[in-house]
């Protein structure tokens, strides 16, 4: 299964990583608003990687297919609508953690939009980074953390959609230098090698043994159907440079 992700953190992280490092506040604290008590849940699911949660296929309902055309077709809506990253700025989309590098997928998220089924009005509108300039590729559709199987079933079929949550961080200590909290080599954050509670501990780390709700995103335009509904991929970075 594929990657493409990462997340969505929380609204005050947008734009102030500079602001935080310039406060000495720590990182992962920021997030503590959205952390839940732990990762168990009663979806079907299973752990990929360290710190991704994937829910499992559920078996086909009589409607799935209709609703996933529906949702597909609200995807393409809302890209056709936002081609132009400057009017998802307009209304009120923001970028999560860009890198300014070419390739790179970018969450543009309105807090505004929460979860269920309002397909039109996403709480992300993905895009990626090309040499020309940044294109609309997808979507992102929420549901609470502690959702139920038969709730993220109401808002994207489990038999059809892939749903995610962020799992098993552990947030860096007081004063650890950002850029040593999200590089491949880490042992906090993200991508960090730490990622049970007790190592954490140990590293006296803040642990989060979840961050964020449910997700699942779209890409109505993929070229082969099992992309529609693919995982992600995004690497966490810092953004140094307050790329847009």
């Amino acid at each position: 299964m594929a990657k493409r992700l990462a997340v969505v953190l929380g609204i005050v992280l947008l734009g102030c990583v500079t602001a935080l490092t310039a406060q000495q506040y720590p990182f992962w604290e920021v997030m503590l608003h959205s952390a839940g008590k732990t990762d168990q849940t009663p979806v079907p699911s299973m752990k990929m990687g360290n710190h991704m949660q994937m829910s499992l296929k559920g078996a086909m309902q009589p409607g799935d297919e209709q609703q996933a055309h529906e949702i597909i077709a609200a995807a393409r809506r809302v890209i056709a609508r936002f081609a132009d990253v400057d009017t998802a700025v307009q209304n009120g989309y923001r970028p999560f953690f860009p890198t300014g590098k070419i390739g790179e997928e970018v969450h543009y998220t309105n807090y505004r939009f929460g979860c269920c089924t309002d397909y039109d009005h996403p709480r992300s509108i993905l895009y990626k980074r090309t040499a020309k300039g940044m294109q609309a590729v997808g979507v992102m559709y929420v549901a609470p953390q502690e959702a139920t199987a038969e709730e993220l079933n109401a808002i994207a079929p489990l038999s059809i959609a892939t749903w995610h949550r962020h799992v098993d961080f552990c947030g860096a200590p007081r004063g650890l230098p950002l850029d040593e909290q999200f590089g491949p080599h880490a042992q906090f954050g993200f991508r960090g090698s730490i990622h049970t509670e007790e190592a954490c501990n140990k590293a006296h780390g803040l642990w989060l043994p979840v961050v964020f709700g449910w997700m699942t995103h779209v890409y109505p335009d993929a070229k082969l159907p099992s992309q529609v509904w693919a995982g992600m991929e995004m690497p966490m970075e810092a953004n140094a440079d307050g790329a847009r």
